[in-house]
């Protein structure tokens, strides 16, 4: 669909007449009849008023997406960027067996050329598979900006998951004399805390506990 009846189309779905377009753009009537009828084109600022007036991309009013969403085609382009080299079917089975949730290969491809706007939850998937933040898909990108992003996510990640650790630590073990829990919270000992936190959620006693804490102290070389 070309941009004339993409116009026609929002106007009458909005219930508009051609003088309530051509009063909001500055125009008269016969200007905006001219480009419903593929007889005159827009320039670039009139575009941009259009889109802003009906909350669509300018993409969509010039027909080359189908999806209004102002954000469908950025979000598309970077799902694209993160597919790389690989088909949609191919995509779809990484995210499979990485996530343990599917998206289809067709919707996949909706949603590269900007025609459907994925949910909020679809973009969550996508974007813990492709190791970026959520905000990453509303901003242009590329190869280059994608790599620096992934590692900030790296980064992130591992940032949040030492200080969570280290949280759940000092909360499960929190009935440990002080020098013991700071030896149990070092990354080494996290096979303990992991042990620890089993014990705390198969509802066992702190005081049960008392002959395994003497076992590390006892063992315990630092």
């Amino acid at each position: 669909m070309d941009f004339s009846k993409v116009l026609k189309q929002l106007r009458e779905e909005k219930s508009l007449s051609q003088k309530d377009i051509a009063e909001y753009l500055g125009l008269t009537r016969q200007a905006v009849a001219s480009y419903e009828l593929a007889k005159r084109e827009p320039d670039y600022d009139i575009l941009k008023k259009l889109a802003d007036y009906f909350g669509v991309s300018v993409d969509y009013l010039l027909g080359r997406v189908k999806c209004k969403d102002v954000n469908a085609l950025t979000v598309g382009r970077n799902i694209d960027l993160i597919r790389g080299n690989m088909t949609y079917k191919e995509m779809s089975e990484a995210i499979s067996k990485k996530m343990g949730t599917i998206i289809f290969p067709e919707m996949l491809e909706l949603y590269a050329r900007g025609e459907r706007m994925p949910f909020s939850a679809t973009i969550k998937i996508i974007a813990r598979y492709a190791g970026v933040r959520e905000t990453f898909f509303h901003s242009h990108n590329t190869i280059q900006t994608y790599e620096k992003e992934k590692e900030l996510y790296k980064r992130e990640e591992e940032h949040n998951s030492s200080k969570h650790t280290n949280m759940e630590a000092q909360v499960n073990l929190g009935f440990m004399e002080e020098e013991l829990r700071k030896w149990v919270v070092k990354d080494k000992s996290i096979e303990y805390i992991r042990l620890a936190k089993s014990i705390q959620e198969a509802g066992i006693p702190p005081s049960a506990l008392e002959p395994l804490i003497g076992t590390f102290k006892s063992n315990r070389k630092d």
